[in-house]
């Protein structure tokens, strides 16, 4: 049995060493500011050193001093290392370590010395792809020179140039034989060395459509080559997005199978598995013109094995109320090309009008050297009231129109444009009550004129050529005013007026705006801008609107978030409008 003098020592260690556990581990770890800097050093240079170097990718607070200085003595060959991509083998680095109570300093000056410059490239390009005029071209403009400097990334893009232009003509065994850069520091030259074999040049084969729900016939209208082409991986791959776009599949599978070849001619193994045959989605919104709005469609996907489908969708919000049903039937290109049936309604009710219209028509769709296309026959009866003007309207209207989106995103777009151009009307007949002919012009670009920083314009211009103005139903009216016209004016609240003040639209519409956005965070900006414009009588006739103002972007998971408060410049009581918008850029 242990004595109690003897227990006493033990339990004071015993303490003591809890005591010390107890202690924040933490307690000594500190954070280190890291400086690079020198005469000659690029900013491309300096931000490719701090990327590579230990000491800056773990300083996160929590390095302990003995981990700064392993750190900090391996940081000259990190930097050396970092230089050698973009030439520049002898590097001079004088490093200081400084620390002052609880921070450190660690200073790295550097001298990156002479690049090292290109003595020869022997390049050679062999096989049946020699005679080919892509890679001709790039022998004849190779990226790497003589008397160059040696850029790593200069060199890889040129390698990889030689691979694409391999796979998209169709050589499937090109293979590097010699692919060498032999540095010498003593003369302190570099030598390329890119030996390229082609290889023969493979043929686009049969193609086989592994699925059971579709004539063959409609799938070969999504095909970009014939037999016998030469094989493109950048068309296959063109072909499978094309599928996997269409409403008729879940998973899409195109297989180049050269291991099957007959020859130099490879099949193309396409395997399909359908998608279900019925699709509903739906979705909630809000907008301060229309206020809350649901929206609900139903998709039925395959109908007949000839590739039919069907489209049924509703839209309800507090000014409006609409239904829409189509028949749809592929065309020759499937992908583009869509004859459509159409049965629709439509319910109005603003503070500027109230109308109810029932349609009925068929529209054909295609695209065409990047425009897609759109031609109409639709016959419209609508009863409204427009101010002062009431009544019942018959019209038969044909309508073309043309559109083009070019955008590295649609939803949150960098870069792009929307160019739409509609034209539309009717004469006079058992059919149709007025004659009238409508032009509308309609378009948006996007640019990035620095990073995190974009250049949004908008435009619109339209005219309605008629002598009966008054009986045409407010659908074919000019009206401006709302969050995507002229902000700081209530929707549709702008334009002619007729005998009692109430604002019945125009035959004329001019609407411009330029926005400048800055994101200061990924998913976060602020934004200005400038909108001004009118519907009117004639364009020589009334004022342009102005209004500006600022707001708030957010990019949520169902779209972009445009929040304004903007206010009317036109109006001398400059009345404050708030904006609330989501939906997609372009």
């Amino acid at each position: 049995m242990m004595k109690a003098s003897s227990l006493a020592p033990r339990a004071l260690v015993l303490g003591a060493s809890l005591a010390f556990l107890a202690l924040p581990l933490h307690a000594d770890k500190v954070k280190v500011e890291v400086k690079v800097h020198g005469d000659n050093l690029r900013r491309e240079l300096k931000n490719n050193i701090l990327s590579s170097l230990s000491l800056e990718k773990e300083n996160d607070g929590k390095l302990t001093p003995e981990r700064i200085r392993r750190l900090y003595a391996q940081a000259p060959d990190e930097i050396g290392d970092a230089l050698q991509p973009f030439g520049y083998f002898k590097p001079q680095v004088r490093p200081e370590l400084h620390q002052d109570g609880t921070t450190w300093t660690a200073n790295f000056d550097v001298d990156a010395g002479p690049p090292i410059k290109i003595a020869s490239v022997d390049l050679q390009i062999t096989g049946a792809g020699a005679s080919d005029p892509e890679f001709q071209d790039l022998e004849s403009h190779f990226p790497v020179q003589r008397g160059d400097v040696f850029i790593s990334p200069t060199y890889e893009g040129a390698k990889k140039r030689l691979t694409d232009i391999a796979a998209g003509e169709g050589y499937l065994d090109a293979a590097f034989q010699q692919n060498q850069v032999r540095v010498d520091l003593e003369r302190y030259q570099a030598d390329v060395v890119l030996h390229y074999d082609t290889g023969p040049r493979y043929l686009f084969g049969p193609v086989y459509f592994h699925q059971d729900v579709l004539n063959g016939s409609l799938l070969t209208g999504y095909l970009n080559f014939t037999p016998g082409e030469p094989l493109d991986v950048n068309k296959v791959l063109q072909l499978q997005n094309a599928l996997s776009d269409s409403p008729y599949w879940a998973r899409v599978e195109v297989v180049t199978r050269k291991d099957q070849a007959e020859g130099l001619e490879v099949p193309v193994q396409v395997n399909l598995v359908p998608a279900k045959p019925l699709r509903f989605s739906g979705g909630v919104g809000y907008g301060t013109d229309t206020g809350p709005r649901v929206k609900g469609a139903w998709d039925f996907r395959r109908i007949n094995r000839r590739g039919h489908r069907a489209h049924v969708e509703t839209n309800v919000s507090q000014i409006e109320q609409n239904l829409l049903a189509s028949y749809q039937i592929p065309g020759a290109y499937p992908r583009t090309d869509t004859l459509s049936y159409n049965l629709g309604y439509d319910r109005q009710d603003t503070n500027t009008l109230q109308s109810m219209a029932g349609l009925v028509g068929a529209q054909y769709t295609f695209l065409r050297r990047g425009w897609t296309q759109t031609y109409a026959l639709n016959f419209e009866r609508e009863s409204y009231k427009v101010g002062l003007d009431h009544g019942v309207s018959n019209l038969l209207v044909p309508s073309a129109g043309y559109e083009r989106v070019q955008a590295d995103d649609r939803i949150d777009t960098t870069n792009g444009f929307r160019a739409r151009f509609t034209l539309q009307g009717t004469e006079k007949n058992p059919l149709s009550d007025v004659s009238f002919v409508q032009g509308l012009i309609d378009g948006k670009v996007i640019r990035t004129v620095v990073p995190r920083n974009r250049l949004i314009g908008r435009l619109q211009i339209g005219y309605t050529a008629t002598d009966s103005f008054r009986r045409l139903p407010p659908r074919f009216r000019f009206f401006a005013g709302g969050d995507q016209s002229v902000r700081g004016y209530r929707y549709q609240s702008l334009g002619p007026k007729d005998e009692a003040n109430n604002v019945i639209g125009g035959q004329a519409l001019a609407v411009a705006s330029l926005e400048y956005e800055f994101r200061f965070r990924p998913k976060w900006g602020v934004a200005v801008f400038y909108d001004t414009g009118n519907a009117f009588p004639r364009f020589n006739s009334g004022e342009l609107a102005q209004g500006a103002g600022f707001g708030v972007r957010w990019i949520s998971p169902i779209g972009p978030v445009r929040a304004d408060i903007a206010t009317a410049l036109s109006d001398p009581r400059h009345p404050i409008v708030f904006h609330l918008n989501i939906g997609p850029d372009l």
